[in-house]
């Protein structure tokens, strides 16, 4: 193999996971602000100058015992790679079972700013449940430990921990608010990476943690890209409490940039409830050339069937306009209370021609307006002028409704997945009506939407079931720790995996797999779903005086398609094999994953392409060098 020297002898760039927020600023302070370094050292006074701060002065912020730990293990990059476990290479969907901070680590590279919706049911840090992330004090992280002086080498060469690391261990053990932000911390701050600029995170919550999340989320995506704390009223009350009966959640929203939010007119509005059926109507009315009065009557006997639909009823005045029936509410022309009194210039009645009646405050709109309205028959007169007209509001101009902060779902997850499964496994799943909720009101028909807490699968159910009602082509990324279910404490799950799935040992992404293929088998959907693990990179350990290398069981195609993730191809990128387990392209870039004659005479035939060189590949550095001679500067390397 070559060394990471050896690619730098022949001038070719190194590829590695993207860059940290530290390296991007670090990178633009350095380019923009060179007063900010001295001597090669970043220099707090250099900013503070060009900010014009005053050292001494204090600002407000959210801390608490392992905050530095936590940030860390956001810079800190991955030490897995993703290894396809079933279904098509390259799915618009995909399953990643394992820990969730390796695995937003992992899609950085393809999937910066391209999600543009998260949403998580993180654990709540309730005294029922125990965190089973054990982030800070993996073997992988033991360059952090040190780094913070949280472990420190005696004497004798032996790693010690400190009375620091002691003390945020039992903090992490005993279900603390600190323990449970150094655990969501790195995980946010990933998501946001993540988040597309117009990209949106909603997260679920109860009043354990809301505090400190709300507190969390404005230092992460800040304070002004807060979108909301929806209320979900749930289906379900607790009798024994000895106070209230709680029976309410929390879903705190956040936008990556509110301004490109805002900028999208459709986001965070919801189609009217009946809008399609009347459409459906007014449809059938034209086509088969009804009379208004009969298609009046159609959509008054509809609405009188479904009363549950209160925002649209009022849209009951048919009118045959434009080559096709529409309906319109007919809207109050007097000037809102706010504006005080407003313009009160004459209206003539189109028959009568005397002056309409004017409304106490005065007109909405000025003369002007008034007038191009009356022009284009956009306002209704009553048979006589001592009546004050109204303006018409076509439903189909106003097809959708500004969502509303109280959520009141009464659907019931756990009946809505015994559905599914014959049974429910899975305690407190959330409802597929809520997910889609959020789906509707914030993304369009080709957007992803990640959920790195899955849990049984809700999420992907949810954007089948959407994609089905609107036509959408949306896909999901759904990540899932391999958490063993415990035999005792959740015997469904336990005994539907083992009985039904036939899992030697049960995990819960067992249940959620399961829950997305039957939901795509249910639907009749042609979604389709690629299910990846992970797998520890390929890596150098000194061992007795010898370097040693440990590769990975890896197949070539999964190595092909982790370089490439590196390279920014997502995972539903189309990969095709031009030599067997040796060549492979995508999108333009060859990847080798093992060389020989061969690979290198085939390189010959694309000019054009980018080539990126697997570093582990058994390939002496003459051949390398060769490599380098054919491609130029288009050879890229990845260790």
């Amino acid at each position: 193999m070559i060394t990471k020297n050896d690619a730098l002898k022949l001038n070719v760039e190194i590829l590695q996971d993207s860059q940290s927020d530290k390296e991007r600023l670090t990178n633009f302070l350095k380019e923009n602000f060179p007063s900010t370094f001295k001597d090669g050292e970043f220099s707090i006074s250099g900013v503070l100058a060009i900010l014009g701060l005053d050292k001494s002065v204090s600002g407000y912020e959210l801390n608490w015992t392992g905050k530095a730990l936590s940030h860390a293990l956001y810079q800190v990059q991955s030490n897995k790679d993703l290894i396809l476990e079933s279904g098509k290479t390259n799915a618009q969907n995909q399953i990643i079972i394992g820990d969730n901070l390796d695995a937003l680590k992992i899609l950085k590279s393809a999937y910066d700013s391209k999600i543009k919706m998260i949403y998580i049911d993180p654990p709540y840090n309730t005294k029922n449940e125990n965190f089973i992330y054990p982030d800070d004090f993996r073997k992988d992280y033991k360059d952090i430990l040190k780094d913070l002086d949280l472990i420190e080498v005696d004497d004798d060469g032996n790693e010690v921990e400190s009375e620091s690391l002691n003390f945020i261990k039992n903090i992490q053990g005993s279900r603390s608010h600190s323990g449970w932000l150094s655990f969501i911390y790195p995980r946010l701050k990933l998501a946001r990476d993540l988040l597309r600029d117009d990209g949106v995170i909603f997260i679920s919550i109860d009043d354990n943690e809301m505090a400190n999340l709300k507190l969390l989320c404005d230092e992460i995506f800040g304070e002004d890209n807060f979108v909301e704390n929806f209320i979900w009223v749930k289906n379900s009350t607790k009798n024994l409490s000895k106070t209230t009966s709680t029976n309410h959640e929390y879903i705190l929203c956040y936008a990556k940039n509110i301004s490109e939010v805002e900028s999208v007119s459709e986001m965070f509005r919801i189609k009217k409830p009946g809008f399609d059926e009347v459409n459906t109507i007014l449809k059938k009315a034209t086509d088969e050339k009804w009379s208004r009065e009969k298609t009046q009557n159609e959509i008054l006997e509809f609405y009188k069937n479904n009363k549950h639909l209160k925002g649209i009823k009022g849209y009951s005045n048919v009118e045959f306009r434009d080559g096709k029936f529409r309906v319109y509410t007919a809207d109050n022309l007097g000037a809102p209370l706010s504006t005080g009194k407003a313009a009160t210039y004459e209206v003539l009645h189109p028959v009568t021609k005397k002056p309409c009646k004017i409304p106490n405050r005065g007109w909405v709109w000025t003369k002007e307006k008034m007038y191009k309205m009356i022009a284009d028959d956009l306002i209704e007169f009553y048979d006589t002028h001592e009546r004050i007209p109204r303006s018409k509001r076509f439903l189909d101009t106003v097809s959708s409704d500004v969502v509303k902060s109280l959520i009141v779902d009464n659907t019931d997850g756990k009946k809505e997945l015994a559905r599914v499964f014959g049974e429910c496994p899975f305690d407190n799943p959330k409802p597929t009506t809520l997910i889609k909720y959020f789906i509707e009101m914030s993304t369009s028909n080709n957007d992803i939407i990640l959920d790195f807490f899955a849990g049984s699968g809700t999420t992907a159910h949810a954007v089948i079931e959407q994609n089905l009602a609107d036509n959408g082509n949306r896909k999901f990324i759904l990540v899932q720790l391999d958490e063993k279910i415990d035999e005792k404490k959740s015997k469904t799950a336990y005994d539907f995996c083992k009985d039904e799935l036939k899992s030697k040992s049960p995990v819960i992404s067992d249940i959620t797999i399961e829950r997305v293929k039957r939901a795509i088998k249910n639907l009749k959907s042609s979604a389709e779903v690629s299910v990846f693990k992970m797998i520890d990179k390929p890596n150098l350990t000194l061992e007795n005086g010898t370097i040693e290398l440990h590769l990975s069981n890896l197949t070539p195609f999964d190595i092909a398609r982790n370089l490439l993730l590196i390279c920014g191809k997502t995972l539903d990128k189309e990969l095709k094999e031009i030599i067997k387990d040796r060549l492979f392209i995508c999108d333009e870039i060859l990847v080798i994953v093992k060389s020989d004659e061969a690979v290198v005479e085939k390189l010959k035939e694309f000019e054009s392409c980018e080539v990126v060189l697997n570093g582990y590949a058994d390939i002496n550095f003459d051949d390398f060098a060769n490599i380098k001679v054919i491609v130029g500067d288009r050879l890229k390397v990845v260790f």
